[in-house]
Protein backbone atom coordinates (compact mmCIF):
# COMPACT_ATOMS: atom_id res chain seq x y z
CA UNK A 1 0.00 0.00 0.00
CA UNK A 2 1.41 3.06 -1.11
CA UNK A 3 2.20 5.90 1.76
CA UNK A 4 -0.43 8.62 1.68
CA UNK A 5 -0.26 12.08 0.77
CA UNK A 6 -1.96 13.38 3.45
CA UNK A 7 -3.20 12.13 6.92
CA UNK A 8 -5.01 13.28 9.81
CA UNK A 9 -5.05 11.61 13.31
CA UNK A 10 -7.22 12.66 15.70
CA UNK A 11 -7.42 16.47 14.61
CA UNK A 12 -9.38 18.68 15.96
CA UNK A 13 -9.86 21.97 13.99
CA UNK A 14 -11.03 25.52 15.16
CA UNK A 15 -9.15 28.55 16.62
CA UNK A 16 -7.50 28.74 19.70
CA UNK A 17 -9.31 29.43 22.79
CA UNK A 18 -12.52 28.70 20.49
CA UNK A 19 -14.54 25.46 20.72
CA UNK A 20 -13.89 23.33 17.61
CA UNK A 21 -15.49 23.20 14.82
CA UNK A 22 -14.68 19.83 13.73
CA UNK A 23 -13.30 16.72 15.96
CA UNK A 24 -11.50 13.49 16.24
CA UNK A 25 -10.78 13.64 12.27
CA UNK A 26 -9.07 10.51 11.11
CA UNK A 27 -8.35 10.91 7.01
CA UNK A 28 -5.78 9.28 4.88
CA UNK A 29 -5.83 10.74 1.04
CA UNK A 30 -3.68 9.15 -1.74
CA UNK A 31 -1.99 9.79 -4.44
CA UNK A 32 -4.31 10.67 -7.93
CA UNK A 33 -7.71 10.80 -5.32
CA UNK A 34 -10.30 13.76 -5.21
CA UNK A 35 -12.01 14.48 -2.05
CA UNK A 36 -14.83 16.86 -1.92
CA UNK A 37 -16.27 18.34 1.31
CA UNK A 38 -19.72 19.08 1.91
CA UNK A 39 -21.87 20.90 4.49
CA UNK A 40 -23.16 24.72 5.23
CA UNK A 41 -21.94 27.43 5.30
CA UNK A 42 -19.60 28.15 9.20
CA UNK A 43 -19.38 24.86 9.77
CA UNK A 44 -15.44 24.71 9.17
CA UNK A 45 -14.48 23.20 5.55
CA UNK A 46 -12.59 26.42 5.14
CA UNK A 47 -11.29 25.98 8.03
CA UNK A 48 -10.52 22.61 7.23
CA UNK A 49 -8.95 23.63 3.83
CA UNK A 50 -6.67 26.06 5.43
CA UNK A 51 -5.50 23.68 8.26
CA UNK A 52 -4.48 21.18 5.94
CA UNK A 53 -2.60 24.37 4.40
CA UNK A 54 -0.57 24.50 7.08
CA UNK A 55 -2.02 28.16 7.94
CA UNK A 56 -3.96 27.42 11.04
CA UNK A 57 -2.78 24.59 13.41
CA UNK A 58 -4.71 21.38 14.59
CA UNK A 59 -5.96 22.34 18.07
CA UNK A 60 -5.09 18.46 18.58
CA UNK A 61 -4.31 15.50 16.90
CA UNK A 62 -1.52 15.12 13.98
CA UNK A 63 -1.68 16.33 10.79
CA UNK A 64 1.11 14.73 8.04
CA UNK A 65 1.81 15.74 4.47
CA UNK A 66 4.17 13.41 2.32
CA UNK A 67 4.76 11.75 6.23
CA UNK A 68 5.93 15.79 7.24
CA UNK A 69 4.62 16.91 10.07
CA UNK A 70 6.40 20.32 9.89
CA UNK A 71 4.88 21.43 6.73
CA UNK A 72 7.52 24.28 6.73
CA UNK A 73 10.03 21.42 5.56
CA UNK A 74 8.14 20.44 2.80
CA UNK A 75 9.91 21.09 -0.68
CA UNK A 76 7.99 24.35 -2.40
CA UNK A 77 5.07 24.04 -4.23
CA UNK A 78 3.90 20.85 -2.65
CA UNK A 79 0.81 21.98 -1.32
CA UNK A 80 -1.38 24.44 -3.64
CA UNK A 81 -4.01 26.28 -2.50
CA UNK A 82 -7.01 28.04 -4.36
CA UNK A 83 -8.45 30.32 -1.42
CA UNK A 84 -12.10 31.97 -1.54
CA UNK A 85 -10.32 35.17 -2.87
CA UNK A 86 -8.20 33.58 -4.87
CA UNK A 87 -4.98 34.58 -4.38
CA UNK A 88 -4.41 36.56 -8.15
CA UNK A 89 -2.12 39.54 -8.52
CA UNK A 90 -5.08 41.71 -10.10
CA UNK A 91 -2.80 44.23 -11.77
CA UNK A 92 -0.92 41.42 -13.52
CA UNK A 93 -2.20 39.37 -16.67
CA UNK A 94 -4.14 36.20 -17.02
CA UNK A 95 -0.29 34.79 -18.19
CA UNK A 96 1.51 36.39 -15.46
CA UNK A 97 -0.67 34.79 -12.92
CA UNK A 98 -0.77 31.36 -14.50
CA UNK A 99 2.96 31.89 -14.49
CA UNK A 100 3.30 32.40 -10.75
CA UNK A 101 2.49 28.51 -10.82
CA UNK A 102 5.61 27.67 -11.70
CA UNK A 103 7.34 29.42 -9.17
CA UNK A 104 7.84 27.15 -6.96
CA UNK A 105 9.84 25.28 -8.90
CA UNK A 106 12.44 27.99 -10.76
CA UNK A 107 15.71 28.38 -9.88
CA UNK A 108 16.96 31.26 -7.56
CA UNK A 109 18.26 33.13 -10.29
CA UNK A 110 15.13 32.97 -12.43
CA UNK A 111 13.09 33.95 -9.20
CA UNK A 112 15.20 36.83 -8.56
CA UNK A 113 15.32 38.18 -12.03
CA UNK A 114 12.34 37.08 -13.26
CA UNK A 115 13.76 35.16 -15.98
CA UNK A 116 11.41 32.37 -16.64
CA UNK A 117 12.06 29.52 -18.96
CA UNK A 118 10.89 28.73 -22.29
CA UNK A 119 9.07 25.60 -20.82
CA UNK A 120 7.95 27.61 -17.56
CA UNK A 121 6.38 30.46 -20.12
CA UNK A 122 4.94 27.16 -22.73
CA UNK A 123 2.90 26.01 -20.05
CA UNK A 124 1.34 28.92 -18.76
CA UNK A 125 -0.30 29.07 -22.11
CA UNK A 126 -0.95 25.52 -22.08
CA UNK A 127 -3.24 25.84 -18.76
CA UNK A 128 -4.59 29.23 -19.68
CA UNK A 129 -5.72 27.27 -23.10
CA UNK A 130 -7.31 24.48 -20.75
CA UNK A 131 -9.29 26.39 -18.43
CA UNK A 132 -10.72 28.45 -22.31
CA UNK A 133 -9.35 31.73 -21.68
CA UNK A 134 -6.57 31.72 -24.40
CA UNK A 135 -7.67 35.10 -25.52
CA UNK A 136 -7.62 36.92 -22.19
CA UNK A 137 -3.64 35.80 -21.81
CA UNK A 138 -2.28 39.63 -22.03
CA UNK A 139 -5.42 41.14 -20.15
CA UNK A 140 -5.63 42.10 -16.39
CA UNK A 141 -7.14 40.40 -14.27
CA UNK A 142 -8.97 43.39 -12.31
CA UNK A 143 -10.56 43.20 -15.83
CA UNK A 144 -11.99 39.77 -15.71
CA UNK A 145 -15.55 38.38 -14.10
CA UNK A 146 -15.78 36.71 -10.78
CA UNK A 147 -15.99 33.66 -13.11
CA UNK A 148 -13.14 34.04 -14.82
CA UNK A 149 -10.91 35.04 -12.16
CA UNK A 150 -11.79 31.18 -10.90
CA UNK A 151 -10.08 29.65 -13.91
CA UNK A 152 -7.15 31.89 -13.60
CA UNK A 153 -6.47 30.45 -9.87
CA UNK A 154 -7.14 26.53 -11.58
CA UNK A 155 -4.71 27.42 -14.54
CA UNK A 156 -1.89 28.63 -11.85
CA UNK A 157 -2.40 25.13 -10.21
CA UNK A 158 -2.20 23.30 -13.21
CA UNK A 159 1.14 25.00 -13.97
CA UNK A 160 2.53 24.32 -10.00
CA UNK A 161 1.39 20.86 -9.94
CA UNK A 162 1.35 20.24 -6.26
CA UNK A 163 1.35 16.99 -4.61
CA UNK A 164 -1.67 18.36 -2.32
CA UNK A 165 -4.42 21.05 -4.16
CA UNK A 166 -6.99 22.29 -1.79
CA UNK A 167 -9.51 24.48 -3.50
CA UNK A 168 -12.06 26.31 -1.76
CA UNK A 169 -15.19 26.71 -4.43
CA UNK A 170 -12.52 27.07 -7.21
CA UNK A 171 -15.89 25.85 -9.00
CA UNK A 172 -18.08 28.65 -7.82
CA UNK A 173 -19.77 31.17 -10.52
CA UNK A 174 -19.01 29.25 -13.51
CA UNK A 175 -21.44 28.10 -16.07
CA UNK A 176 -22.48 24.75 -16.73
CA UNK A 177 -20.58 24.09 -19.92
CA UNK A 178 -17.18 26.07 -18.47
CA UNK A 179 -17.33 24.30 -15.04
CA UNK A 180 -17.34 20.82 -16.94
CA UNK A 181 -14.30 22.10 -18.80
CA UNK A 182 -12.17 22.82 -15.27
CA UNK A 183 -13.68 20.11 -14.00
CA UNK A 184 -11.82 17.51 -16.40
CA UNK A 185 -8.96 19.62 -15.67
CA UNK A 186 -8.71 18.86 -12.03
CA UNK A 187 -9.32 15.67 -12.75
CA UNK A 188 -6.51 15.40 -15.79
CA UNK A 189 -3.97 16.77 -12.55
CA UNK A 190 -5.26 14.30 -10.05
CA UNK A 191 -4.83 11.19 -12.28
CA UNK A 192 -1.76 12.01 -14.36
CA UNK A 193 0.47 13.63 -12.70
CA UNK A 194 -1.11 12.06 -9.01
CA UNK A 195 -1.66 15.11 -7.42
CA UNK A 196 -4.41 14.34 -4.11
CA UNK A 197 -7.17 17.18 -4.71
CA UNK A 198 -9.42 18.21 -1.36
CA UNK A 199 -12.13 20.61 -3.00
CA UNK A 200 -15.24 22.09 -1.41
CA UNK A 201 -18.36 23.14 -3.36
CA UNK A 202 -21.34 24.79 -3.19
CA UNK A 203 -22.93 21.85 -5.20
CA UNK A 204 -23.68 18.51 -3.95
CA UNK A 205 -24.75 16.97 -6.75
CA UNK A 206 -21.26 18.14 -8.67
CA UNK A 207 -18.86 16.92 -6.16
CA UNK A 208 -20.54 13.07 -5.91
CA UNK A 209 -20.07 13.38 -9.55
CA UNK A 210 -16.27 14.81 -9.23
CA UNK A 211 -15.11 12.90 -6.49
CA UNK A 212 -13.67 9.55 -5.16
CA UNK A 213 -15.20 9.81 -1.71
CA UNK A 214 -16.99 12.72 -0.29
CA UNK A 215 -16.79 13.77 3.35
CA UNK A 216 -19.71 15.77 4.96
CA UNK A 217 -19.61 17.92 8.25
CA UNK A 218 -22.42 16.89 10.41
CA UNK A 219 -22.99 17.90 14.28
CA UNK A 220 -19.28 18.35 14.89
CA UNK A 221 -17.83 15.55 13.04
CA UNK A 222 -16.65 14.95 9.52
CA UNK A 223 -18.85 11.45 7.63
CA UNK A 224 -17.95 9.60 4.63
CA UNK A 225 -20.49 9.37 2.02
CA UNK A 226 -21.02 7.11 -0.56
CA UNK A 227 -18.90 8.27 -3.49
CA UNK A 228 -20.18 8.58 -7.27
CA UNK A 229 -23.96 8.40 -7.13
CA UNK A 230 -23.96 10.94 -9.67
CA UNK A 231 -21.86 11.57 -12.88
CA UNK A 232 -21.16 14.78 -14.65
CA UNK A 233 -22.05 14.08 -18.45
CA UNK A 234 -18.65 14.72 -20.05
CA UNK A 235 -17.18 11.74 -17.43
CA UNK A 236 -19.44 9.46 -18.03
CA UNK A 237 -18.51 5.89 -16.20
CA UNK A 238 -15.73 5.62 -13.24
CA UNK A 239 -13.42 8.42 -12.96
Amino acid sequence: MPEPILRLTGVDIGFAGEEALVHEINLEAYAGEVIGLNGVSGIGKTTLLRTLAGLVPPLIGELEVLGQSDLSQLPRGSIGYIPQRLGLVHHQTVGYNALMGALPGASWWQTLLSLPSGEMRQAARDAVEAVGLSEKMLDPVSLLSGGEQRRVAVARSLVQRPRLLLADECLGELDETTSETVAVQLLSLAREHDTCIVLVDHSPARTAALCDRVLNFRRGRLVEDEPGLIRLPMLGGDN
